[in-house]
């Protein structure tokens, strides 16, 4: 019998992707099918046509927390980091940075926030400790992938990228973005150029979402963030440096109404996306200063890797794409969705 495919050129996870019901990372379903389905149910409940009632598990899984025992010797180290190590040279603390490496591991797992993270280990506060998390990405992922490699990595992934998904573009913003681009490749200004890109990832790869608050009192149980709320997640444009203290205040105050946190990102200070005079990486309530957006960018995502942190579920659809296309990783963590799954298919 001839097997006969309706729509050859289709992506069945782009329909469904079953739930995950078994290690670490639970998932529902996902897909168009299940969107589908929740809409129609939507509707359905309003109407009385079906019940509000979900069924509760029987039973719930307990996690039990095993404490891990260190040496002296390493915890005498991480001393001497605290102290004597705070004005480092990556060069003469290496070794003494890799010996701690799992005490570290250790502690960011069971710190629940960046700053918890950052008065452990105070040596992450330096303005080059950004060194400190390319080396821990290093050991922990085994990756000896030199920044060039990257640079390059990052302008096939770029160019790829707008090609399958400059049509679907439709934001006004995102739009000028492009015109932009254009003018700064025939001007030959690659960095302006590479700051116009990082900017029109989460365009190009747009994460859909909702952010419910947990708060019993709060007047607005969800936030679906717009798209151009979802970019500012991932990286943002300020005209100079007051701006940028202006921003970071107004995410802690969005943010602090559903009991969610700031994560890692990307902020361009200066009057127009033409003449950028600072780029940062901001950490909670710290920041790292770089000259190259694509070192900026590098940073950014190793830090999530490092800090054991989860996406911002604004843009998590860039970043997973980021993680499984530009640094070649997969992880038991990763929540593919039908856009995730959509953009990969048409790299390969």
């Amino acid at each position: 019998m001839t097997n006969w495919q309706v729509f050859p050129k289709e992506q069945k996870s782009v329909y469904f992707i079953p739930s995950k019901t078994e290690g670490s990372h639970q998932t529902h379903a996902k897909g168009k099918l299940i969107e589908r389905w929740k809409n129609v149910a939507r509707r359905l409940r309003c109407v009385g046509a079906i019940s509000y009632d979900r069924v509760k598990p029987s039973k719930t899984v307990n996690t039990i927390s095993q404490s891990i025992h260190f040496s002296d010797e390493v915890l005498e180290v991480k001393k001497w980091l605290i102290s004597d190590g705070l004005n480092f040279n990556l060069y003469d603390i290496r070794d003494k940075w890799e010996f701690t490496f799992n005490l570290r591991k250790n502690d960011i797992f069971d710190l629940t926030s960046l700053s918890d993270v950052f008065k452990a280990w105070p040596i992450f506060q330096g303005p080059n400790s950004y060194e400190l998390i390319l080396e821990d990405f290093k050991i922990g992922y085994q990756k000896t992938n030199t920044h060039e490699d990257f640079k390059n990595s990052w302008e096939k992934f770029s160019k790829r990228l707008i090609e399958i998904r400059k049509s679907s573009i439709k934001d006004k913003h995102a739009l000028t973005l492009l015109k932009r681009l254009d003018s700064s490749n025939l001007n030959g200004d690659l960095m302006t150029s590479n700051i116009i890109r990082i900017l029109l990832v989460p365009y190009l790869i747009p994460t859909k979402t909702q952010i419910k608050n947990c708060s019993s009192n709060a007047r607005n149980k969800f936030w679906k963030p717009s798209l151009f709320e979802s970019a500012l997640s991932f990286a943002t444009h300020v005209t100079n440096i007051t701006n940028f203290n202006e921003d970071f205040t107004q995410r802690q105050n969005r943010y602090s109404e559903y009991g969610a946190t700031i994560q890692p990102y990307i902020v361009f200070v200066g009057p127009d996306i033409e003449s950028i005079s600072s780029i940062y990486v901001r950490i909670d309530e710290h920041f790292w200063c770089f000259e190259c957006p694509l070192k900026a960018l590098e940073v950014c995502f190793k830090s999530y890797f490092v800090f054991h942190r989860s996406y911002p579920k604004e843009s998590h659809d860039s970043w997973l794409v980021i993680q499984q296309l530009l640094f070649k990783l997969n992880t038991e963590y990763d929540r593919p969705t039908s856009i995730t799954t959509t953009v990969i298919g048409m790299f390969e």
